[in-house]
């Protein structure tokens, strides 16, 4: 089961990790999705949840990601946790809007 929260800024991380965490998620199954990915590093290592990204890419790999939207990563990524296309569209709206995605893997 997946449980997903909408963070309006990054003070309220800890608050909205804390509340999943209570409500049965675990920290190694809490995955956060920011707009930039470098914000998504910072945030993820400080509220102790996991930054969801594609594996390391190599060299070609890397050069045409310079050339294509992050976007398209992070639907990837939201995608492959199971939500639905629309649910996937929603939240990539809420990031392009600059708020943060947290979704837990209750499995």
């Amino acid at each position: 089961m997946l449980e997903t929260r909408i963070v309006r800024d990054m003070t309220s991380v800890d608050h909205e990790v804390n509340g999943m965490v209570s409500g049965g998620c675990v920290n190694e199954h809490i995955y956060l999705f920011a707009k930039d990915e470098e914000l998504t590093l910072r945030l993820a290592a400080e509220a102790g949840v996991q930054p969801y990204r594609i594996t390391e890419k190599g060299l070609w790999e890397s050069l045409m990601s310079k050339f294509t939207k992050n976007s398209d990563d992070r639907i990837e990524q939201l995608e492959s946790l199971g939500l639905t296309k629309q649910m996937v569209e929603s939240l990539e709206g809420e990031i392009q809007d600059g708020k943060i995605v947290l979704v837990c893997d209750k499995t």
